[in-house]
This record gives structure tokens, sequence and C-alpha cells, in this order.
């Protein structure tokens, strides 16, 4: 075997310390102290020297370091060493750091503690690495602190304790400088940052104890005091833009020179002192929410939402001022409203004016747009919006509903008329319109008198357009759901099976062997229309001439042939008729319904006719015929002259053709009698009666034993197009009790129990 190699020599404690403090630790000193060593550079040298040691300087004192904590016991000096490093370092702070920042204060003390623990740094970085191999062997197996944090901790211990107190103060005061509009320098501010961030060795202990626990406080009294002042002098608006101008300050003040952990508790400091503190005196200002709103300040607006969402519930006084301003400036509408409504005398005028409800719709929009283009759409303003609405569209008008006027102002949209609107612009009122309807209550009650007003449109073809109908019903659809718009989707339904079936019945005409004359001589249509689609209407039988009984009969033995399950009934008030007449000798094609052309039929022959020979010869009763009579001697048209009162109608009234009877138009259509709706209310209730008993059992099947009060709040939520009042839900329930479907409790009269 070969022979191991001769051990090393000795180095001993005293030779090989004062080798490394000599040509290491003074010559390190010595570079820190002045910027240079004392080693010669070239003449023509004017760089300043980048490296204090050159590769075999380093390699040397490495070495040597190296030999004495390597070396056997007892002559393994690395406890020694590592206690020597610490007092050697220790030494230097004592003789030039502290001094050097001993009677400083402010800028002058940031400068130089920065100088000094710049210096500081270079020192420990080069001593570590002299050192490495007592860091990696010795340290870590006695599990000393390292020697890079002990670096740091002596620096900490022995010069920064005694200027922390003056460094903390310079940098309060130096931050407050910048606050009041001062340029500081702040790489100096962030150098000292840094240094403190460094001290906390990996934690932030140091900056957090040294500087932050000052500085939040300190933040706080100083925007207290602008807070109080900003209060006196300027307005709500002004004020948030100078809040919120700070708020971005200090988060600059974050990324410029503070650690990041600081940003969420500055922020915290400054809110509260700016926003949550003085929140009361802010909202009372006159310049306030109220104030933006009347004034649309919207870039206001948003601001104060963005200040105010910073602190907790600090929209929720907000949003019910907003709240109130809305139902507000609703509410002077619908006043108005009402009472020009009193002023107004006929049905035509009150349902009529379209100005009310786009004042209303204009109103919303404006609203809708301030929660969507200034609060962000926030739930709680879009909530506040829906509630303030809600109360205005349920108000009491009187007469006539908020459902019937809503119902009215899309008859006014949907009808031809003279005022022929675009195409896009129909769509943008109708979405409008189908928004404002969202909010009302007695959707079942604008449900039913729309599908009387759809019914008319599409029965006397005065819709403008189709498309639009079915647009309607569609928003409709998707806003209340397809049960609330099935009967509008089948009258629409309704007429283009109808068109089919009057063209299969023309081919049937022409088939037949009198050809058309089967008619009676008549161009006759039919419109089948579904009865549980269509409104009720009222069935009054009439004495038809020849030439209309016997095109019905043809009819009939169409339909027949087609489908036996189904039974006809006419609506002659429906129909429609063209007469043709010769007055003052001129030729008019009279547009009328089935019941006025029975009536001028009887003056063919230009003869003259009580009301008792109207009534006896057309099969009506007496009410009605005068109604009939009336539009056809009192009205617009006056085809027939009447003895007595040209206003009214008598019992002994005798009618005649006017001869002298006058218009321009050879077609003229005579309105026929107005017929009262007033019937919608009793049958909207009628059903809302059966919908409340139908969801009592419901939930009572579901749930077989509830209390009052639990039954009723389970069965409001069922109802999704109306709100019956408590009490009519009551009534209901006293019904099926009577009726044996649900029972009360025996031994507690409020509870309800489901009868199987």
């Amino acid at each position: 075997m070969p022979r191991p190699p001769p051990p090393a020599s000795i180095v001993p404690l005293e030779d090989g310390w004062a080798k490394v403090k000599n040509e290491g630790i003074r010559v390190l000193e010595e570079y820190l102290d002045a910027g240079h060593t004392q080693k010669p550079q070239s003449a023509n040298s004017k760089k300043p020297q980048r490296n204090v040691f050159n590769k075999s300087n380093y390699a040397d004192l490495y070495t040597t370091v190296y030999n004495m904590c390597a070396q056997r016991k007892p002559n393994n000096w690395s406890e020694q060493v590592y206690l020597r490093y610490g007092e050697a370092m220790a030494d230097y702070v004592r003789r030039q750091v502290r001094p050097a920042l001993a009677g400083k204060t402010d800028t002058l003390l940031m400068r130089e503690l920065l100088r000094r623990w710049s210096n500081h740094k270079i020192y420990v970085k080069w001593m570590d690495r002299f050192f490495t191999y007592l860091d990696r062997y010795y340290v870590k197996l006695r599990s000393l602190e390292p020697l890079h944090n002990r670096g740091y901790m002596i620096f900490s211990q022995v010069a920064f304790e005694d200027v922390k107190r003056d460094t903390r103060q310079a940098l309060l005061q130096t931050i407050t400088r910048e606050r009041r509009g001062e340029q500081i320098e702040q790489d100096l501010v962030k150098g000292v940052v840094d240094m403190l961030i460094d001290l906390g060795l990996g934690s932030l202990n140091a900056y957090n104890t040294e500087f932050e626990e000052a500085f939040l406080p300190e933040t706080a009294d100083y925007y207290d005091h602008q807070a109080a002042g900003w209060l006196s002098e300027d307005s709500f608006a002004e004020y948030l833009r100078k809040a919120e101008d700070a708020i971005h300050s200090e988060e600059l003040r974050v990324t410029n020179y503070l650690h990041r952990s600081t940003q969420p508790k500055l922020k915290l400091a400054v809110i509260q002192s700016l926003i949550a503190v003085p929140q009361a005196q802010l909202l009372d200002k006159d310049t306030a929410v109220v104030y933006l709103l009347e004034n649309d300040k919207r870039e206001d607006l948003a601001r104060m939402h963005r200040m105010f969402s910073l602190i907790d519930n600090g929209l929720a006084p907000i949003a019910q001022t907003f709240r109130s301003y809305v139902t507000g400036r609703g509410s002077k509408i619908v006043d108005e409203r009402i009472e020009q409504a009193k002023a107004m005398a006929s049905k035509t005028d009150a349902l009529g004016d379209p100005s009310f409800i786009q004042t209303l719709l204009g109103l919303h929009d404006n609203f809708k747009g301030i929660v969507s283009e200034c609060f962000g759409q926030d739930s709680l303003f879009q909530r506040s919006l829906k509630e303030a609405f809600e109360v205005l569209v349920n108000r009491d008008m009187g007469k006539y509903s908020f459902a019937a006027l809503m119902s009215s102002f899309c008859d006014r949209i949907l009808r031809r008329s003279g005022e022929r609107l675009p195409d896009d612009q129909v769509e943008f009122l109708l979405t409008k319109m189908v928004e404002l309807f969202s909010f009302l209550s007695d959707k079942d009650l604008f449900a039913e008198i729309y599908r009387n007003q759809l019914s008319k449109r599409l029965i006397h073809e005065t819709s403008a357009s189709e498309d639009a109908e079915k647009s309607m019903i569609a928003k409709l659809k998707l806003r209340c759901g397809a049960q609330f718009t099935y009967r509008l989707e089948g009258m629409i339904t309704d007429l283009s099976l109808a068109s089919e079936l009057q063209r299969d019945f023309r081919e049937h005409c022409e088939q037949l062997p009198e050809g058309k004359s089967s008619l009676g001589g008549i161009d006759f249509g039919v419109t089948v229309l579904t009865t549980g689609f269509w409104p009720s209407y009222q069935v009054q039988e009439a004495n038809l001439c020849p030439e209309m009984h016997k095109a019905i009969q043809v009819f009939h033995s169409f339909y027949n042939g087609r489908t036996q399950h189904r039974r006809l009934q006419w609506i002659h008030s429906l129909g429609q008729a063209t007469v043709a007449a010769r007055l003052n000798g001129c030729r008019h094609d009279l547009i009328v319904n089935t019941y006025q052309a029975l009536i001028l039929l009887l003056f063919a022959r230009d003869e003259t006719h009580n009301l008792s020979f109207v009534q006896n010869a057309t099969g009506l009763d007496a009410a009605h015929a005068k109604r009939l009579l009336a539009t056809l001697a009192t009205s617009k048209y006056r085809i027939l002259s009447k003895s007595g009162d040209p206003k009214s109608v008598e019992d002994d009234a005798t009618f005649t053709p006017n001869d002298g009877f006058e218009c321009p138009h050879r077609k003229i259509r005579i309105p026929p009698p107005v017929s009262e709706e007033a019937q919608n209310r009793e049958r909207v209730e009628e059903d809302r009666s059966i919908a409340i008993g139908a969801a009592i059992v419901r939930v009572m099947k579901m749930r077989k034993l509830l209390s009052h009060q639990q039954l009723v709040s389970e069965v409001l939520a069922q109802l999704a197009f109306f709100k019956p009042s408590p009490r009519l839900i009551k009534q209901r329930i006293e019904n099926l009790i009577e009726r044996e479907y649900l029972e009360r409790d025996p031994d507690e009269a409020s509870m309800y129990r489901y009868v199987a």
C-alpha cells in the first residue's frame, strides 16, 4: 500500500489570525474608509479601484482560514476564529461608524447611515468569502448564527441601535415634506428602508418595529388634520377628488420606496381618516349625493362610488338616498299625471297621451345609465332603482291603472297610425317598455288589457308590423315565461292558420257547381279563432240578410267536412262589411261591422224607419240598436239623418238616408260602438282567485302541515304575476277549508293540515 502524505505544518492561532487581520481585515477597512487600498495603481488609471483583493491575495487568505479551522484538536481554532470574526467587525463599527453617525439628524443622518451601511455590506461580503470554510462546516455543525447574519446583527446592535430613533424621525419628517408638495431624495429614503428590511434577516420585524409602527399612526394623524380642513373649505365633490388623489399618492409612495406589505395597511389608515370617520359629515353636505344627482355630475358620482365602496357599509346610506331621490322624482311626475287626468274628459284622452309613459321611460333610462356608468352595475344600486320604480308603477292612478297606461302605450307604438316610427325605434321603445313593465305588480292585468288590444290590432288588421308584434311577445316571454304569453302566441298562430283555412275555403267555393255565386253574390271571408286564446266577446244573435245567411251555411258545410269536434260560434260584432252607397249623388264604400251593415241595408230603397222597426228587423235589443244607430246618425260620418236631438237617439226618433252627406273620400271607415272593457278587472280577479287557490293546494300538498304565516309567505313566493293581499289569501284558505281541501289543527287554530 502507498504511504499517506506527510502531515501539513501546524498554523498557530496568533500567527494565522495576524495574517488574516493584517493582510485581509485591515486592507478591507482601509478600502472602506478611503475608497482605495495603498497598493500602487497605474499612473494613467483614472477609474476607481473595483476589486479590493486580487485572486492571489484572496486564495492566500482563504487557505489560511481553512488551515486554521481544518487542523485536528487541540490545534483546531474554529471556535476562536468565529469569536474573533465578530470582535474584529464590532471593533471597526465602534471605531469608525458610530462616531460618523453621532450628532447627525434628518437628511444628513440618513445619507451617512446609508453610506456606512453600504460599506458594511461590502465588509460582510468579503469576510464571508474569507471565512467560507468556517461558515460551511463549523457554524453549520454547531447550529450557530451564520456569519452573514452575524455581520448584519453587529451593525444593528453596535451602530444602528444608537440612532434608530433619529433615523425613524428623519424618515417620517421626509415623507411629511413630500406629502406637502416638497421634492425629496426618494432614492435616499428607499435605501434606508431597504436597510431596515435587510436588518430583519429575512423577516420584516426591524422594518415593522423601527418604522411602520410609527409611520401608520403618523399617517392617520396627518390625514385627520387634512380631513378637518377639507371638510370646512371644500365641496363634497372637491373633497372626494382630494381624498382619491391622497390614496393614489400613498399607493405610489409604497411603489417608490416602501415595502409592498405596507400598502394595505397604509391605504386602510388613509381611508379611515378621509372617508370612514367623516362619512356622516360628508353625506350631510349640501353638495353631496342629491346635488350630484340633480346636476348629473356623473364623473363625481363615479368617484363617490369608488371612494365609499372602500369602507364597510359605506354605500348603504348612499343607496338609500339614491332610492329616495328616484322615488321623489318619479312621484312628482305621477302626481302631475294624476292631476292632469282629472281634467281629461274621455278615455281616449287619458290612455292615448304617450307623454307620461315616455317621461317615465326617460327617467328610468337616465337612472339606469347612472347605475351602469357611475356605479358599475352595483347590485345594491340596481336593487335601489328597482325598489324605487316598484313604488312608482304600483301607485293608485285612479280610474286608469298603470297596467292600462302601459298597454295603451304599447298599442300606440304597434298600431298602424299616421306617424310611422322606424323599426329600430319601435324595437328600442318596446325594450324600454318591458323593462318598466318588469316593476309592475299587476302583470296579469296588463296581460289581459294587452290581449284585448292585440286582438283588435290583429282582427282589424291595424298592426303596423307582425315582426314587431312577435318581438314584443318574445320580450314578455323572456321576462315572465311561456305561461305568461302562451295565449298571445296562440293568437298570432291562429291568424296564420285562419289565412290557410280561408285559402282552402276559396278553392272549395270555386269547385262548387254554382261557383262563387253560391255565396249569395258577396265576397265572403271567415277568420276562425280558438276560444281559449282570444278575449271573451258578447254574442248577440241577429237577423242576417239572405246573402249573409247563405254564405254562412256554405262555410258551415265546408268546415264540418274538415272537423267534427269543433263548434263554430259567430261573433258578428267583430265582422266587417263593405256597403256601397250613393249619397248626395256621390259613390261611397262604407266599411262597417256586420250589425251596422244590417241596419244600412234596411235603407236600401231610401225609406224612413223608426227605432222599433230597426230593432225588429235586425233582431237586436234596444240598447244595442241605439248605440249602432248613433254611430250612423250622430257621429262624425252621418250616413243617416234623424229627427229630434241631433246628438242623441230617442225612442221615437226616425231615420232616413242623409241626402246632404258630403265627404271627399270614397272609402269611409265608420267605427263601431265603443265596447266597454270594464270586465277586464272582474275577469282578472276571477283568474287570481283560481291561481291563489291552486297555489295554496300545491304548497299544502307538499308541506302537509303549515302555520298561517308560513302558508301566506310561500303562496306569495309562488305567485309571479300579481301580489295579492294577505286578506285575499285568507279568504281563499277559508274557502278551501269549507270545500274540505284543508282543515285547522284542533290544538292550534293558526295551523293548517292538508286533507288527502
